[in-house]
């Protein structure tokens, strides 16, 4: 009987000798970037090579995330390109693309004497952020708006969208889904004087996809064209920079964006969430 990639091996723990029946190769952990707490129910799947190729589950832990084993998961290649979807579309879904720490390098550490330096668990640690969809729960007293961003009068797909207000303040940003609709929840007013006006002004900055680099819409898949983000492996052990940055938390733009050769002036009112409209990519 052929032994699977990285069981079947023996390591010295303090308990004494115990028998590896996996090892970890990628643990991933969606986090809500509203609260920076968990992002329930998200599906978090691996895409068979190519990218868009079939979608297998990663094993869910729950409120833990999402694993990936070697041993169990039958990874294969060193690069993995990941999915993370929401059915009920509280969250726009995401795709990344990442290097794993390969089955030697993990082992390297257990040897006697050691061929690798060891991998601390949070080196194969993946936090994405992600951004609040149509269906969010908006709870009473958030202010925002819901837009649907337009080219010549036509939704964009997966557009991105950042608000400004007085003295230059980004106080938020959102991603937009398939049909271009957008959900975008502020923090804070800018530098505005006191007292605190019950509406005031912002500058709305959108991104969308260059439609040059597009590929076809796949009626059967509609998260076919949604960007690949590519993520470097963190460090060993990792910097706090490999766990939290700006392409985790979806605001570096992807390659491939498009800003608007202008922004839009929009008024917001404190607390409220403005029903949906037009806001056109120019």
């Amino acid at each position: 009987m052929t032994t699977a990639p990285g069981a079947g091996d023996a390591i010295t723990v303090d308990a004494g000798r115990v028998d590896v029946l996996h090892r970890l190769a990628l643990a991933v952990r969606p986090l809500d970037a509203r609260t920076t707490g968990p992002a329930g129910g998200v599906r978090v799947g691996r895409e068979a090579p190519p990218p868009g190729g079939p979608v297998q589950p990663l094993e869910s832990h729950g409120a833990g995330g999402s694993v990936l084993r070697y041993g169990t998961g039958g990874v294969r290649g060193r690069v993995v390109v990941l999915r993370l979807d929401d059915p009920d579309r509280r969250f726009v879904p995401r795709r990344f693309r990442l290097p794993l720490w390969t089955l030697a390098e993990l082992t390297g550490a257990d040897a006697r004497p050691p061929t690798a330096g060891y991998v601390p668990a949070a080196s194969r640690l993946l936090r994405p952020w992600l951004l609040p969809g149509v269906a969010y729960p908006v709870t009473g007293g958030i202010t925002g708006l819901r837009l649907r961003v337009t080219y010549l009068g036509q939704p964009v797909r997966w557009p991105r969208v950042e608000a400004f207000a007085a003295g230059g303040v980004r106080i938020g940003w959102a991603h937009g889904d398939e049909h271009g609709q957008v959900l975008l929840l502020v923090d804070g007013i800018g530098k505005q004087s006191h007292p605190t006006p019950s509406a005031f002004d912002v500058v709305l900055r959108t991104a969308v996809p260059d439609r040059v680099h597009l590929p076809p819409v796949d009626p059967d898949d509609p998260l076919a064209d949604l960007v690949v983000e590519d993520v470097p492996r963190s460090q060993a052990p990792p910097t706090d920079q490999d766990l939290d940055n700006p392409v985790l938390r979806g605001v570096a733009l992807p390659p491939g964006y498009r800003t608007a050769s202008r922004d839009v002036l929009r008024s917001l009112t404190v607390g409220r969430v403005l029903p949906a409209t037009d806001l056109p990519h120019i």
